[in-house]
C-alpha cells in the first residue's frame, strides 16, 4: 500500500481549480474546468488525468495551449510526489519520486524463555527463565542516488547497545564501500541476520569465529556478479571495546562465494573464508569460551585468558543447498593462535544442519546472491482461522562440535545436538521451539564431566518489522 504526498502548493484542489478557470473565460467553461480540475486532483491515475484533458480539448472547453500548461502542470505534480509505504511488507519507508532520497524504519523483536535441565553436580547452575533477547531499531536509507547509511541499536539485558552505524557508496553496477561499525565478512551463519537462522542461536563452533570476526569499526568492500559474491575489510576492535590501557587490536576478514546451481527450486552454495587479528601484547584478552545460552552465561569449553596471544587466523569452507523445501549447511573453522613466548595453538570446529519446510516452501526464492546469503522463509499462505491458512511450517536438526584442547591449553571438547520447529504465521512473526542436547565432552573438568545430557529448551516469539 502506498500513499502520495503532493508537495507542490501550488497543485492543491483549490489552486488548481483556479488556475483552469483563469484559462478559460466562459461561466460554462469555468463549471467544466472546476469538475475536471476535482477529477484531476482526485484520479490516483495519471492516464485518467490525461484522458480527462482530453475530453476538455475536444468538446472545445480549452484551447491547445491550455491544455498544454494543464499537462505539464500535473506531470510536475507527478515528479513531486513521495512515496511512503512499508518496505516489502514490513518496515516504513519513505521513498522520493526519482529515487534519490529513501529511508527505511525497522526493527526485531526476539522473547525467549529458556529452561535448562541438568546434573546439580556440575557446580554451577545455568540460569532458567525469560529475556528480552533482542529489541532492535533498524534505520537505514539512500540520498544522492549512491550513498547509503544503516544505523541499527539494540535493548537487551537492560541496556542499550549500538549495533550498526556506518556510512557507504554503491556503485551503479552493485560495488559498495561501507565505513563503520559493522559485521565483518566471515561465516554463513554469522552474516546471516538472527531473524532467518533456522534455530534460536547459532552453534557452539560460532564462539570459535564470532570471538574474532564479530562487528567492528572498519571498512568493508564488497561486490557480487550473476553467481558469485566478495567481501573483505579492515577492522579495528568493536565499539564494545572499553579497554583504554592500550592500542586497540586491528585484523582483516575475507570471503568468497560461487554459487554454480541458482534456479527457482534448487541452489547450490560454495564459498571459502579467512581472517587474521592481532591483539595488542600489552593488554592481551584473548580468550575463547561459548555459553550454553545467551542469557544463562555457562560456559563449556572455555580456553581461560590467552595471555601471551598475540595473534588469531582463521580459515575454513562453507556450502549450502537448497532442493525444493530441503535447505541443508555446513562449515567448519580452524584457529590458530600465534603466541610469543609458548608454541603456537590450534582449535577448530563445525556444524551441519537440514531443514526442511512442512508446508512446502522452498529458500531457494530466498536466496541473496548480492549478500551471499540466505533470508528467511515466507510462507505460501498467511495463518487466517476464518480462511484455513496455516502459514509456514519448519523442522530442522543439527549438530555441532568445538575443540579448544591443545598443547597447554586444556579448553575442552563438546559436541551438541539441536531440534528445531518453527512456525510462520506471516512474512513478520515466527513462533520457535527448540530444543539442544549436549551430547558429549571430554570430562577434563567438573563442569564437562557432569554437563554431558544437559537439555536446554527454548521458546522463542519472534516479530520483526
Amino acid at each position: 500500500m502506498t500513499n502520495k504526498i503532493r508537495l507542490l502548493s501550488s497543485l492543491t484542489t483549490t489552486s488548481t481549480t483556479a488556475a483552469v478557470s483563469s484559462l478559460i473565460g466562459s461561466s460554462v467553461g469555468a463549471s467544466i474546468a472546476l469538475s475536471a480540475a476535482i477529477a484531476l486532483i482526485a484520479s490516483p491515475a495519471k492516464a485518467a488525468d490525461q484522458a480527462l484533458l482530453d475530453i476538455l480539448l475536444s468538446n472545445g472547453a480549452i484551447d491547445q495551449a491550455q491544455y498544454n500548461e494543464l499537462l505539464n502542470k500535473e506531470a510536475l505534480e507527478e515528479a513531486d510526489v513521495v512515496n511512503i509505504g512499508f518496505a516489502n511488507g514490513s518496515g516504513l519507508n519513505v521513498k522520493s519520486a526519482d529515487g534519490a532520497y529513501e529511508v527505511e524504519i525497522g526493527g526485531r523483536l526476539h522473547l525467549d524463555y529458556i529452561d535448562h535441565s541438568f546434573d546439580s553436580r556440575i557446580g554451577k547452575d545455568p540460569i532458567s527463565g525469560s529475556q528480552v533477547r533482542r529489541g532492535r531499531i533498524e534505520i537505514d536509507g539512500v540520498f544522492d542516488n549512491n550513498w547509503g547509511y544503516a544505523a541499527e541499536f539494540d535493548y537487551a539485558k537492560n541496556k542499550v547497545a549500538i549495533k550498526d552505524i556506518k556510512l557507504g557508496y554503491e556503485t551503479d553496477s552493485g560495488a559498495s564501500l561501507y565505513v563503520g561499525h559493522q559485521k565483518q565478512p566471515y561465516s554463513l551463519s554469522l552474516e546471516m541476520s538472527s531473524n532467518d537462522i533456522p534455530f534460536v542461536e547459532r552453534s557452539a563452533d560460532n564462539y570459535l569465529v564470532a570471538t574474532f570476526t564479530d562487528r567492528a569499526i572498519g571498512a568493508r568492500y564488497e561486490n557480487s556478479g550473476a553467481n558469485w559474491f566478495v567481501a573483505a575489510g579492515v577492522f579495528g576492535d568493536a565499539m564494545s571495546n572499553s579497554d583504554t590501557t592500550g592500542d586497540e587490536g586491528w585484523g582483516t576478514s575475507g570471503r568468497l562465494v560461487y554459487s554454480p546451481i541458482i534456479e527457482d527450486e534448487r541452489i547450490l552454495h560454495l564459498g571459502v573464508r579467512g581472517s587474521y587479528r592481532e591483539v595488542d601484547i600489552a593488554t592481551p584478552t584473548m580468550q575463547i569460551k561459548d555459553k550454553t545460552t545467551d542469557f544463562s552465561g555457562l560456559s563449556i569449553v572455555n580456553t581461560g585468558a590467552l595471555n601471551d596471544a598475540e595473534s588469531a587466523t582463521l580459515f575454513g569452507p562453507e556450502m549450502a543447498a537448497v532442493w525444493g523445501p530441503l535447505y541443508v549447511f555446513a562449515e567448519h573453522t580452524t584457529t590458530q593462535v600465534g603466541r610469543a613466548a609458548a608454541p603456537d595453538l590450534e582449535f577448530s570446529g563445525w556444524h551441519a544442519a537440514a531443514a526442511w519446510s512442512l508446508t512446502g516452501e522452498s529458500r531457494a526464492s530466498r536466496y541473496s546472491m548480492s549478500s551471499g546469503e540466505f533470508k528467511g522463509l515466507r510462507p505460501a499462505k498467511n495463518f487466517d482461522w476464518a480462511n484455513g491458512g496455516i502459514g509456514a511450517w519448519e523442522i530442522a536438526a543439527r549438530y555441532a562440535a568445538i575443540d579448544l584442547n591443545d598443547g597447554n591449553v586444556m579448553g575442552g571438547t563438546e559436541d551438541a545436538l539441536s531440534i528445531a520447529l518453527n512456525w510462520y504465521p506471516n512474512r513478520s512473526v515466527r513462533i520457535m521451539a527448540d530444543w539442544s542436547r549436549v551430547l558429549d565432552t571430554d570430562e577434563s573438568n567438573t563442569i564437562r564431566m557432569f554437563a554431558q545430557d544437559m537439555d536446554i529448551f527454548t521458546l522463542r516469539t519472534q516479530w520483526n518489522f
